[in-house]
C-alpha cells in the first residue's frame, strides 16, 4: 500500500494537465499512462493476493475486482465503480496508440482518490 501511494502522490503532481496538454504532449501522456498503469497494477496484483490467500479463482482481471466486491473485501458498490480499471490497464499496456486521453485526463483529475479509497479498504479489511 505505500507504493500505491508513493504512486498516487507523484501522479497528483500531474492533475493540473490539460487534455490539450496531453494530446500536445507525448512525454506527458507517457507520464500519466505510466503511473497510472503502475496504480492499477498494484491494486490488481493485491487484490490478486486476496483471493489466492481466500481460495478464490478469477478469470481475469475484471473477474479480479468483482470477486473482491462479491467476497465482501472491498464495498460491493465500491467494486463496481472501479471495476473500469481492469480495462483501462490492459488498453495502456496492449493498444497505447487507442488510449482514450479524455478518460486519462478525467482520471488524473477525478479518479485518483479511487486508490486510495482502495487502500483504505484493504488497511480495513487486514485490520480485521
Amino acid at each position: 500500500m505505500a507504493e500505491l501511494e508513493k504512486y498516487i502522490n507523484e501522479l497528483k503532481k500531474h492533475q493540473y494537465y490539460t487534455l490539450e496538454d496531453l494530446q500536445k504532449d507525448v512525454g506527458k501522456q507517457w507520464i500519466a499512462a505510466h503511473g497510472l498503469q503502475l496504480a492499477v497494477q498494484i491494486v490488481l496484483d493485491v487484490s490478486n493476493h486476496i483471493l489466492a490467500d481466500r481460495g478464490v479463482n478469477a478469470q481475469d482481471y475484471t473477474d479480479v475486482i468483482d470477486k473482491m466486491g462479491e467476497h465482501a473485501i472491498i464495498p460491493l458498490e465500491f467494486a463496481q465503480k472501479i471495476r473500469g480499471m481492469a480495462g483501462f490497464r490492459n488498453v495502456i499496456i496492449h493498444g497505447y496508440s487507442t488510449l482514450d486521453l479524455h478518460k486519462m485526463q478525467a482520471i488524473l483529475k477525478n479518479g485518483l482518490a479511487d486508490f486510495t479509497e482502495f487502500s483504505r479498504h484493504i488497511v480495513d479489511f487486514m485490520d480485521k
